[in-house]
């Protein structure tokens, strides 16, 4: 695909040009390429869309996208989505070469970065990209906006260019080109002063002194200002005929010493030098600004010096350094005219030859470094504002450019975000500062320390040197320390340098609204928040939230690992939980954690709803309902949402009983076993639930009581925990009974009858089936009927009464298409799959498994899923197609070990076994039955372990008869045992 914006907007397929109906499409289509690869906000694109003064509503630009989306995909072939998703917006995702702004872009920056002979045919082929204005044709004041600044980057790379070519000795062919470029642009004046220099270069010296008198009149006549210092300062030289380089002046280095023990950045470092020119690069091509942003303490001062005293040798005629002051305890931030005052001094201009407006020594600033070669390191600034009076014009400088914030309107800036660093880099920063030995003496408290530093340079840094100065002190006591909770930034202090100082001042510098957000996101108790749990902690609106959200990360206190999601450093943090407790009352405290608490309760429940099995559901009580909750279309959003909520929903629990808050701990971990249950998610289910469980003892909540108890019986049953499901079950039958809730009593005997099943205790599984379906009638529960029928069919199945299997499976189907229940019909589905198998209907068996598979996974049941598959890989290998079911097998026994899944690995195994014995692999085969032998036997699964004895059996029959006649006669006992058929065909081979 070529997408085009440097003059209409248009795209190209492989078959040609891409038709983009209507207006509003383009403009989506427009600003969704000029932030190409990023994700453009929902409010942008709708108010581009609608217009300036009434924006579209949400409805119709996801109409919109829609559109754009699928005509993008009818132009190319294959299933690429070319526009994705998120929370907060859309992203237009365009690979290398394919957008004619980023070719643009990746010309122009190597020519700056190349020699004069290579940079003029770069610089030559960029220009050609432009069809025309950028974004011609399109209306609305977002657009506008763009297409001015794309303007201005274009009479840039002009300039640029024509700065080239005069460097190159095109001083004659340049004049009609630059006197057609002051006609589009007379009141520039760069471009005069680019005229004046090639009539000099070309011998047409008056000419040259009458192109200032023109530009002169221009400004004069339209302005009412005469030309700058610059253009003053050239026609000075003209007169004079000054053609010879200046006399060299001595070199000013101002640069703070470099840190020896400088240890790790060099990604950071490559990313820095390689926007760099070439060392013999002509010095006066472009400036460059590299803006380097990142959180308090994480070592940007720091790689800035280190970077500018690597490139001495390639800025030698001066190295400068101005601390802006943006977060000084005690000073506020230095103006720009105070720092220019500063910057002009250090360069040599005489005190009394500084001027006093802003402007005019922004304008001696610029002058002074003109034929300079010089790097210049702007450290700890608060704005861009700040910033760009203090930037070199067109000259062969480097700006590095140090903030605690983004400076993203930083114009032309090469922005880098410093991150906090990687494991051993950290433990070797801390092994430079310590000294080695402590890493040698003790390398696991080193690992540790660092990790609790949270790889923080200055923390790390303030760690370590507290160590050194210490000679009493271990590794293993420092740890020890900082492991105290609460107290690790009191100890990350020495001398003048602390961490929590560092992070008082970033904080100092908030709005009042910033400050509360801040303070209030440390009393989380997850790791990572969205915009709705932000609105609910602090009881604002959603998206003066979600802005204040934007601005904390713009200023490094938060951190957005993807979009959408906001996350602390491990020390802010804590820095920020310490604020709450200092600032906020202990009634604001916890009003301000119910709420959250009950975001998380109440969108818990309705993500429930959407969930299977369809069982009956509870009513949640809330003592402060959310105001703002996100929406779920169905299953697979709502698990999305628990599935990114997860560590937050398991950490709310532990917080309210670590709070003593009873109500959200009855109600929570009960509204996510769904949840748990389809994502195998075992340990968190049965914590979770032991919580749920003591509280409701605690406060007396049979109801709870009996929920809590079922569930557990029910992780129990999955993890192979038998005697403690069994246990579960009769609690929960109890407590249903003394409530007379025969409802859930009618459940609990069938969950228990599941265990029964296992167990191989058939008999007994088929009567508690049978109670609790006469019971789900008598109190009218389809969906509980269903699930007793479904689970009744499959012990008669195992039994070998078809028959009857056939009948309740069919009945549950009915019930399944009369409540639309689609995950309990994909169970039936399999069941008769299973029966259809059993009684050579292979076609029909194939049939019911593939759709029973394709539903489940609609709905993202990860353990009905590994059944479901062994189930499709039985029905595949009885049809004849061992392909297909090895397949299948190896499916459902990688999904079961990686959930845990055990109680179903044994026959998961068995049926491999089966499988490679249809191949022909029986060395293979009966490696499969001893591993389910094994399985079986710790999960007390006597069905399993017969079928597996059988299996080695048949494996080692013509190998190994003794030991195959051995293994049959163990399963002819556990057959028997059973009471299944396939006694009968152990019987037969035995007796033959």
């Amino acid at each position: 695909m070529r997408f085009r914006v440097l003059g209409p907007v248009t795209v190209d397929g492989p078959a040609g040009p891409v038709r983009i109906p209507g207006a509003k499409q383009l403009t989506v289509l427009a600003l969704l390429l000029l932030h190409a690869n990023r994700v453009v906000p929902v409010e942008r694109l709708a108010a581009a869309m609608g217009g300036d003064e009434r924006p579209a509503t949400v409805a119709a630009l996801q109409t919109c996208v829609f559109r754009l989306r699928r005509v993008l995909a009818d132009a190319e072939p294959g299933d690429r989505a070319r526009i994705a998703t998120y929370p907060t917006g859309y992203e237009l995702r365009v690979d290398e070469g394919e957008l004619d702004l980023a070719v643009f872009r990746d010309l122009v920056a190597r020519a700056t970065a190349a020699p004069p002979t290579q940079a003029i045919g770069l610089l030559a082929d960029a220009l050609r990209l432009w069809a025309g204005p950028a974004l011609d044709g399109l209306a609305g004041r977002q657009l506008a906006q763009h297409a001015a600044a794309l303007a201005e980057e274009r009479l840039a790379t002009r300039e640029l260019h024509a700065r080239v070519r005069l460097a190159l000795g095109q001083h004659a062919e340049l004049i009609p080109e630059l006197t057609e470029l002051i006609a589009d642009n007379p009141l520039r004046e760069r471009p005069h002063g680019l005229l004046m220099l090639a009539l000099h270069r070309a011998g047409r010296r008056a000419d040259a002194v009458r192109a200032f008198d023109d530009a002169r009149e221009i400004l004069v006549e339209q302005l009412g200002i005469d030309p700058g210092p610059e253009l003053q300062g050239l026609r000075q030289q003209i007169l004079r005929d000054e053609t010879a380089p200046a006399a060299p002046r001595a070199a000013r280095n101002d640069l703070p010493g470099d840190i020896t023990d400088f240890t790790g950045r060099d990604d950071e470092l490559r990313r820095l030098l390689a926007t760099l020119p070439r060392a013999d690069a002509d010095a006066g091509t472009a400036v460059l600004i590299s803006a380097i942003d990142g959180m308090a303490g994480i070592g940007k001062t720091t790689l800035a010096v280190h970077a500018a005293h690597r490139l001495a040798d390639r800025y030698p005629d001066a190295q400068l350094f101005i601390d802006l002051h943006a977060h000084t305890e005690g000073r506020a931030p230095t103006t720009p005219a105070a720092a220019l005052d500063t910057l002009l001094r250090a360069v040599g201009v005489p005190g009394e030859k500084v001027p006093e407006t802003l402007e005019a020594r922004a304008a001696l600033w610029r002058a002074e470094l003109a034929d300079r070669r010089a790097v210049i390191v702007l450290d700890n600034a608060a704005t861009a504002a700040q910033v760009r009076p203090l930037l070199p014009g067109a000259s062969g400088c480097l700006a590095l450019v140090t903030s605690r914030r983004q400076l993203a309107d930083l114009d032309a800036a090469r922005t880098l975000s410093v991150d906090v660093l990687p494991h051993e880099d950290a433990v070797a920063l801390f092994a430079r500062v310590a000294g080695e030995e402590q890493v040698t003496r003790e390398p696991d408290a080193v690992r540790e320390l660092v990790l609790l530093c949270g790889y923080l340079p200055l923390a790390i840094r303030i760690a370590a040197a507290r160590l050194r100065t210490r000679p009493a002190w271990t590794a293993s006591h420092l740890a020890e320390r900082l492991r105290a909770g609460q107290r690790r930034l009191a100890e990350l202090a020495s001398g003048d340098r602390s961490v929590a100082a560092a992070f008082a001042l970033s904080y100092q510098d908030l709005t009042p609204a910033q400050q509360r957000l801040f303070r209030l996101l440390g009393l989380h108790p997850g790791p990572d928040v969205d915009r709705y749990a932000a609105a609910a902690l602090t009881g604002r609106p959603l998206d003066e939230v979600e802005q204040l959200l934007e601005d904390l990360v713009d200023v490094h206190l938060i951190g957005q690992p993807v979009p959408g999601r906001y996350r602390f450093h491990d020390l802010l943090r804590q820095h920020a939980h310490s604020t709450a407790r200092d600032t906020e009352s202990d009634a604001d405290r916890r009003a301000a954690v119910t709420r959250l608490l009950d975001y998380y309760l109440h969108t818990a429940h309705r993500a429930d709803g959407h969930l299977v099995p369809a069982l009956r559901r509870f009513e949640v009580e809330l003592s402060d309902p959310p105001e703002h909750t996100p929406t779920f279309a169905g299953p697979s959003e709502a698990l999305a949402w628990c599935g990114a909520e997860h560590a937050n929903l398991v950490a709310a629990i532990f917080h309210a009983e670590e709070t003593d808050r009873p109500r959200i701990l009855c109600q929570l971990p009960i509204a996510l076993w769904r949840y748990f249950l389809t994502r195998g998610y075992t340990h968190d289910w049965i914590s979770t639930h032991q919580l749920a469980l003591a509280a409701a003892r605690r406060v007396g909540d049979p109801q709870t009581e009996a929920r809590a108890l079922q569930s557990l019986a029910n992780v129990y049953w999955h993890a192979g925990r038998y005697d403690e499901s069994i246990e579960c079950h009769t609690g929960a039958a109890l407590r249903y009974g003394q409530i007379g809730d025969h409802w859930g009593e009618a459940l609990t005997l069938t969950m228990h009858a599941r265990v029964c099943d296992q167990l191989g205790r058939y008999q007994e599984a088929v009567e508690r089936h049978t109670r609790a379906l006469t019971l789900f009638r008598l109190v009218g529960g389809r969906s509980g009927e269903l699930l007793a029928l479904t689970m009744l069919g499959s012990v008669c199945d195992q039994l070998g009464r078809f028959e009857e299997a056939f009948d309740h499976q069919s009945r549950a189907l009915a019930i399944a298409e009369e409540l639309g229940d689609q995950w309990s019909r994909s169970i039936a589905l399999t069941y008769f799959g299973t029966l259809h198998s059993r009684t050579g209907r292979h076609e029909d068996a194939l049939r019911c498994c593939a759709e029973a598979v394709a539903l489940c996974r609609r709905f993202g049941d990860r353990r009905s899923e590994a059944v479901l598959l062994t189930n499709l890989g039985a029905a595949n290998r009885l049809a004849g197609r061992p392909g297909q079911a090895l397949d299948h097998q190896q499916q459902a026994l990688a999904l079961a070990r990686q959930i845990g899944l055990h109680r179903v690995e044994s026959r998961i195994l068995n049926e491999l076994g089966l499988v490679h014995r249809a191949l022909g692999r029986l060395d293979l085969a009966r490696a499969d039955h001893e591993q389910a032998l094994a399985a079986a036997a710790r999960t007390r699964d006597p069905m399993q372990q017969a079928r597996a004895h059988d299996g080695i059996a048949h494996a080692v029959r013509h190998t190994e008869p003794d030991v195959a006649r051995e293994h049959w006669t163990l399963a002819l006992a556990g057959f028997v045992e059973l009471g299944v058929p396939e006694a009968a065909e152990v019987r037969e081979v035995l007796g033959g």
